[in-house]
């Protein structure tokens, strides 16, 4: 298994940045290690014997909120499981530079000149 720990250090952070409460409790919500990166689900229901089991839906909202938060911090969400998620780094965006002057044979753009009158 490939070792995803700055990835899981990530994600957790940019999850509790969003107000996400990224302890097992109260929120139920399991971050853990996968084979292929960060997996995000909920605990069986016979682990939660303790806890009161979430209202019909909630599970969907809060991971489709998960997903989206961090889909816009730039990583890569798919679905795993019936209700988890596998989050891997997106791909690094290369943003194009602006040619340096004398570049692939362009030259650099000139002041317009200033006249005053």
């Amino acid at each position: 298994m490939v070792d995803h720990r700055e990835l899981f250090e990530d994600v957790t952070a940019d999850l509790a940045r969003a107000g996400f409460d990224i302890d097992r409790w109260p929120s139920g919500l399991r971050i853990g290690h996968g084979p292929h990166g960060v997996l995000i689900d909920w605990p069986p229901a016979e682990q939660e014997a303790d806890q009161p089991p979430p209202a019909e839906g909630i599970r969907a909202a809060v991971t489709g909120a998960v997903a989206a938060v961090l889909r816009e911090s730039g990583y890569r969400v798919a679905p795993a499981g019936p209700d988890g998620l596998l989050v891997t780094a997106s791909r690094p965006v290369r943003v194009a530079a602006p040619d340096a002057p004398g570049e692939g044979g362009r030259e650099p753009a000139g002041v317009p000149e200033q006249w005053w009158g």
